[in-house]
C-alpha cells in the first residue's frame, strides 16, 4: 500500500502534538485523510469523517485543488491548510516588495554563475517580474509565452494548453523563465516543457514567490509564502473580486 505524506501548515500542528508531516498508508488521497482523521481526532474541525476539508480549510493533492482530483486517485504528498483565519487571509505587495525581491532573485542568479541569454516571461504575471529581471541583469532579449489552464465543464482534471506560442528564438540559448509565483506549479510546469522544445541549451525558471505546496521549486524565488498573494498591478482586479468574498481579511506585506 502506497505511503502518503500529509503536511499541516498553520495552528493545525497543535492537533497532531505539533507534527506538522504526518505519513499514513492509503489506496487514495481521500482514504489517507480519512485515516487521518481517525489517528488524530482533533483534526475532525478541518477534515470531515469523510476525508473532505471543512469550510474555512484547503486540501492540495501533489500540488493540485483537491477538488480536480477523483474521490480514488493516488497520492504521493497532500498539504492540509487553514484560508480562514476569521476571514481568508491576503497579503498585499507593494512596489517596494517587487523591487526587493526582483533584487535578491537577481543577486541569487548573480551567485549561481548563471548567465541567460535571454529571458521568456509567462503572460500575465511574468511580464513586468521579467522586464525588472532583465533591466538588473543586462539582458535585452526578452520573449512571452502564454499558458493557460482549461478544466471543461462537469469534469475534474486539469489540462494546460498555449495560448500564445513563444515569440522569441531560443535555440541554443540560456533561458531563464519568469513567473510571479508558483502555486500549484502546473502553469510553469507546463511553459517549461513547452519552450524545452524550442531547442535551448539550457533553461532556469524563477518566480518571485513560491506556495509550499507547488509541484515545481523554482531555481530562484525570493520568498515562500503561504497566503493569498495580490501583486501592485492586480489591484483594481482584485477589489472588484473581493466584494464577493465575506470575511476577507487584508494585511500588507510584512
Amino acid at each position: 500500500m502506497p505511503t502518503v505524506r500529509i503536511k499541516l501548515l498553520a495552528a493545525l500542528k497543535e492537533s497532531t502534538d505539533n507534527k506538522g508531516i504526518i505519513e499514513v498508508e492509503a489506496h487514495s488521497w481521500k482514504d489517507a485523510l480519512k485515516k487521518l482523521v481517525v489517528r488524530y481526532p482533533k483534526l475532525v474541525t478541518a477534515i470531515s469523517s469523510e476525508g473532505s476539508p471543512n469550510p474555512g480549510f484547503m486540501v492540495f493533492v501533489d500540488g493540485v485543488d483537491y477538488r480536480l482530483k477523483e474521490d480514488d486517485e493516488e497520492a504521493r504528498e497532500i498539504y492540509i491548510l487553514p484560508i480562514n483565519h476569521g476571514g481568508i487571509e491576503v497579503m498585499m505587495l507593494s512596489w517596494s516588495d517587487i523591487e526587493k525581491s526582483v533584487g535578491d532573485i537577481a543577486v541569487k542568479i548573480s551567485e549561481s554563475g548563471f548567465e541567460p541569454d535571454a529571458i521568456i516571461s509567462i503572460l500575465r504575471g511574468g511580464v513586468i517580474p521579467a522586464r525588472l529581471l532583465a533591466d538588473r541583469l543586462e539582458i535585452t532579449n526578452i520573449g512571452t509565452i502564454e499558458v493557460k489552464l482549461y478544466i471543461s465543464a462537469g469534469r475534474k482534471g486539469e489540462k494546460p494548453y498555449i495560448r500564445q506560442p513563444l515569440t522569441l528564438p531560443i535555440k541554443d540559448k540560456r533561458v531563464l523563465l519568469v513567473d510571479d509565483v508558483s502555486d500549484s506549479g502546473l502553469t510553469l510546469e507546463f511553459a517549461l516543457q513547452a519552450i524545452s522544445l524550442y531547442m535551448p541549451v539550457e533553461v532556469k525558471t524563477a518566480t518571485l514567490y513560491m506556495k509550499p505546496w507547488t509541484r515545481l521549486v523554482p531555481d530562484y524565488y525570493a520568498k515562500e509564502v503561504d497566503k493569498w498573494v495580490v501583486f501592485p498591478w492586480e489591484k483594481k482586479e482584485f477589489e472588484k473580486e473581493a466584494k464577493s468574498i465575506p470575511g476577507l481579511v487584508i494585511r500588507n506585506s510584512e
